[in-house]
Formats: structure tokens, C-alpha cells, sequence
């Protein structure tokens, strides 16, 4: 017996909203059961794609392909208000549609949908939108009034192609249950507007403001044509709920919100000019800053930043420039991120309570810790070519032993294939322990005389626990770090005295495992037949085992 399609309908569609939408949508053609289900499910999202395809476009089909979507949308919308049903969720993701065509059925769906009572709103309408280029005023759809007096909306997303006209300057907005609002890459005709409608949504806790533009139309040529320049500044005064925001794309953010918990925010690029005030955010505990140029403040802003933020407990800074010499200095701070940052040579770190440090980057700078908690560890992903593993030698040693968890090395195949511009790393003092090692390697070349200057480097910086390879190539490799660990082939001993081992004499035991396959006995041969071509996927572990190590004093 079919037991589930005689659950009561709210668990029914409780189990849809579940699925993926393309997978609810199926279960309409399970039973007639299932299809009443579906036609009066709560949820809808509709998603393009489903109906037409990017090379539907240039034939003359589309226009019929399209006027089905728009009668099945109409149908499922027809249904719920005829039967007196809630909408509680209205998605609409539309590709390869023309905007202006589908205009009057998008305000149709939207207007049906508030006035069901909508508590969720997202309108994505993907295009090739970047700020500074020329563009037909055709191309954006306009955004109607309506949506702006849903006093039943929780949450509303506007993404892509869409035009919010100067007439919402100066109407009355009425998103008072307003408690999340996404604007990525939307295009006002006037500067006032967002803060406008930002202003009037009183509850808002989540706020996310991407990449957004302002227009005039060209003096010179057709006035047809727009040109789209970044929305400069950004005012957030008197939202008491507000706890999460993102911006990006925008120059000046002016803050006047104390309860701001979370807060990111990324320049155009690391040589734009910003005006950030966090003097208000005084319960900020997670503060995130990318493609900022920060080393006009020097060290002196870090130092500023943490005395304005006695809160703060993470703090992540990517693809920032940085000055040469920076101190962070917290007894709050729990979480640090360095995500490709320039022109950085040395951190100082003085935070008592941090738990993680993560660091991702080319440049290898000297880290330091003046107080670190015992329960500290560090993760490091960094890029090596065969020349650069005595600066990662240096690097790694400057971090506590105690504090490295992970080691993750994208591995730069040389100019040329030549084993001689690899130097030998001897061992003067036993090399520090890790507990992972990550190597990824996209073009090692198939030529075994580098393979073994290349395993001595990498396990001359360290012994890891684990050595995980995620690899996408011949397998030539794999198979000989494998035998080169079991001892199959022939290594070479760099110790430099009989008191310190190298990696060779070191190695105890060593297993291995792989993530694409449960049988624990299967062979290296067998793991890497069975291999997929996912990159991700692909990854093969061995795990180490070393003899106790022996040190000499420095």
C-alpha cells in the first residue's frame, strides 16, 4: 500500500519543500493524489531553464516555449487563488527570456502573489550586468510598486536585470515584516533610492547590497543608451533588528546601527578609495574586509580597529594590501583569516583566546605569536615550485609545532624538467610535526628523476600524519610516492648527523585509504582504476607512522 500519498497535505508538502524543486515537481506525475498535492503545494519556483535552453534563442520555437511557461505559471497561480491558498514562497529565475516581452506577466505573477499573502519574494533575472558598460534601456525590467506594499513579505530578493525607477524616492514603503533583503547587480535611476527603501523596512536583521548602479543617459548618441556607474555611498542609520550585513561595490558606508553582529564588506578592487566607519559597531563580533588597501593606515589601523571592536572574535581579510608589518592584538579574538593578502612580511599575534588561523597565500610571512591558546591550530595553503621549499622549510618552522594542523601545497610544475634545480634539503634538526599534509599537483611532469627531489623537499619541511594527494593526471606519480614510502624503491638519506632523522629513516608504518571507495583492502592499483574524474573527489590518503624522533639542540 501506498501509506505516504494518505498523509495529511501539510506533511505532503512538507516533504516537497524538502526535495529539490526539480524533484517536487515530478511527484505530480506519481498518482492523482500526488498531482492534487502538487497543484496546491505553497511553494513555487520557477525556474526557466526547465522550459528553454540558451540555444532556444535564435530559433523560432522560443516564442512558443515561452508562451508555456507563461500558461503553466499562470494555471499554478489560478489554482491557489481560486481555492482561497496562501503562497507562501514565489520564486522566478528567468534566462533567456526577453524582459520586455515577459514584462506585464511578471507584474501580474508578483501583484497575485502579495496579495496572497507572500512571505517570500525572489526575482532573479541573470545577465551579463557589469557597471561602466553601455546598455539598452530595453534590457532591464522594471520593478513594480506593488512589491514595495507587501506588509507580508519576511524575505525579498532582487537579482540581475532589474530597474527600480525614481518613483520609489518618494513612495510610501510598507516592508514592516521585512526581516531579510538581497539587491545584487540592480540598477537605480537615483542614488537615494536604496537608502530609501533600506530605511523603511524597520525589522530588517539581514541586509545584502552587491554590486548595484546608478545611470545617465549619454549626452552624445542615441538616448537609448545607458552607462551604469557604482552606487558611492551607502547610509544605514536607525535599523535597531539589523545583525548581518554584506556590501560590495561601494564606496562609503556610513553606519548608524549598534546592533550589527556580522558585517563584510568588499571594495571594487584593492586600489579603490573606501570610507568605512565602524565607530558604531560596537557588538560586531565577525568582521570580514576584502580588496581593501589598507596600508595607508599603517599598523596603527589594526590597533584602532580592536580598540573600537572589544567584541570582535573573527576577523578575515582577503585579497587585501596590507602594510608590510602588522599586529593584531585581541583578548577576544578567536578566529583569524589571511586570504591572499599583499605585500605582508610579518604578523605579529597577540590573542590569548585564538582558537584558529587560517592562511592562504604565495607570500610566506613570518608569524609570530606573542600568546596563543593551547587549543590554537593553524591551517596554511600556499603555492610551491620546486625552488621555493627552503623559504616553506623557514615559513613552517616559524609557526609552534604545537599550533599546525594542516599544511595544504598546490605544487607549480618547474620551467623545465630539469632535477638539478631542486637543491637537496639536509636535516640539521628533525623537521616539525603536522597532522595533515594536503598536496594538490596539476602538472607534475612524467619524468621520475623530479619525483624523488620532489618527495625529499616536501617531507624535509615536515612529517605529517596524513598525506592526502588530490591529483588530476597520470596516475605515474601516485604510484611512485607510494612505492617510494614502502620502501619498494630506493630513497636517499639527507641527515646531516646520526642524531636526526630524516623522513627516509624516520617512517614506521604507512596505510593507505582514498575517498571514493569503503573496501579497506583494496590495492593502490585497484584505487586508482576506480578513480573518478571529479577533482574533488579524487583524493587518495596515506597515513604515517614515524619511529620516535630524535633531535639535536640548535
Amino acid at each position: 500500500m501506498d501509506r505516504i500519498s494518505g498523509l495529511p497535505r501539510p506533511i505532503l508538502h512538507d516533504i516537497l519543500a524538502r526535495l529539490p524543486d526539480k524533484d517536487s515537481a515530478r511527484t505530480s506525475i506519481l498518482s492523482k493524489a500526488w498531482r492534487e498535492t502538487w497543484f496546491t503545494f505553497p511553494i513555487l519556483s520557477i525556474c526557466s531553464p526547465q522550459f528553454l535552453r540558451s540555444q532556444d534563442i535564435a530559433l523560432e520555437s522560443c516564442r512558443s516555449k515561452t508562451d508555456k511557461l507563461i500558461e503553466y505559471v499562470g494555471i499554478r497561480l489560478l489554482r491557489l487563488r481560486d481555492r482561497g491558498l496562501a503562497i507562501k514562497e514565489f520564486k522566478l529565475m528567468m534566462n533567456y527570456v526577453d524582459h520586455k516581452y515577459m514584462s506585464h506577466h511578471f507584474d501580474l505573477w508578483m501583484k497575485m502573489a502579495i496579495e496572497s499573502g507572500c512571505q517570500v519574494l525572489q526575482l532573479h533575472l541573470p545577465g551579463d550586468h557589469y557597471v561602466a558598460t553601455e546598455y539598452s534601456q530595453d534590457r532591464f525590467y522594471d520593478l513594480p510598486l506593488s512589491v514595495t506594499e507587501s506588509k507580508s513579505l519576511t524575505k525579498l530578493g532582487l537579482i540581475g536585470e532589474i530597474r527600480v525607477n525614481q518613483s520609489f524616492h518618494t513612495h510610501s514603503i510598507k516592508l514592516y515584516s521585512l526581516r531579510k533583503l538581497s539587491l545584487c547587480n540592480l540598477l537605480f535611476t537615483h542614488e537615494g533610492i536604496i537608502d530609501h527603501l533600506i530605511s523603511h523596512c524597520p525589522v530588517i536583521e539581514d541586509l545584502t547590497v552587491n554590486n548595484c548602479g546608478v545611470y545617465n543617459p549619454l549626452s552624445i548618441g542615441n538616448p537609448q543608451v545607458l552607462r551604469i556607474i557604482h552606487v558611492k555611498s551607502l547610509f544605514l542609520h536607525g535599523l535597531q533588528k539589523l545583525k548581518k550585513v554584506w556590501v560590495r561595490g561601494i564606496q562609503e558606508i556610513y553606519i548608524d546601527a549598534p546592533n550589527i553582529e556580522f558585517f563584510q564588506y568588499s571594495a571594487n578592487h584593492p586600489d579603490a578609495s573606501f570610507k568605512l566607519n565602524v565607530d558604531t559597531l560596537t557588538n560586531l563580533t565577525r568582521l570580514c574586509l576584502w580588496n581593501l588597501k589598507i596600508i595607508d593606515g599603517g599598523d596603527e589601523y589594526f590597533l584602532e580597529l580592536f580598540s573600537k571592536l572589544p567584541f570582535l572574535e573573527s576577523l578575515e581579510l582577503c585579497h587585501c594590501y596590507l602594510p608590510e608589518r602588522i599586529n593584531i592584538i585581541s583578548a577576544q579574538l578567536k578566529v583569524f583569516k589571511l586570504y591572499d593578502c599583499s605585500n605582508l612580511k610579518e604578523v605579529n599575534i597577540d590573542a590569548p583566546n585564538l582558537l584558529s588561523l587560517d592562511y592562504h597565500g604565495e607570500d610566506k610571512p613570518v608569524l609570530s605569536f606573542v600568546r596563543s591558546s593551547n587549543q590554537l591550530q593553524a591551517s596554511v595553503f600556499t603555492t610551491v615550485d620546486y625552488s621555493h621549499f627552503y623559504s616553506l622549510r623557514d615559513f613552517i618552522r616559524n609557526i609552534p609545532e604545537k599550533i599546525l594542523a594542516s599544511l595544504s601545497l598546490f605544487v607549480i610544475r618547474p620551467m623545465r624538467d630539469d632535477p638539478y634545480i631542486m637543491p637537496a634539503l639536509e636535516v640539521s634538526c628533525t623537521p616539525p610535526s603536522i597532522k595533515h599534509l594536503v598536496l594538490t599537483a596539476f602538472s607534475i611532469p612524467n619524468n621520475e628523476s623530479l619525483y624523488v627531489p620532489l618527495m625529499n623537499c616536501v617531507l624535509s619541511s615536515c612529517f605529517p600524519e596524513t598525506i592526502s594527494i588530490r591529483y588530476f593526471g597520470p596516475h605515474a606519480f601516485i604510484e611512485f610516492f607510494y612505492e617510494m614510502l614502502m620502501g619498494s624503491k630506493k630513497g636517499e638519506c639527507h641527515c646531516s648527523s646520526g642524531n636526526t632523522k630524516c623522513w627516509w629513516h624516520a617512517l614506521k608504518i604507512v596505510n593507505i585509504s582514498c575517498s571514493f571507495m569503503s573496501n579497506e583492502n583494496s590495492d593502490l592499483k585497484a584505487m586508482l582504476n576506480a578513480s573518478p574524474k571529479s577533482f574533488h573527489a579524487n583524493v587518495i590518503t596515506f597515513s604515517l607512522e614515524y619511529y620516535q624522533p630524535i633531535n639535536v639542540p640548535n
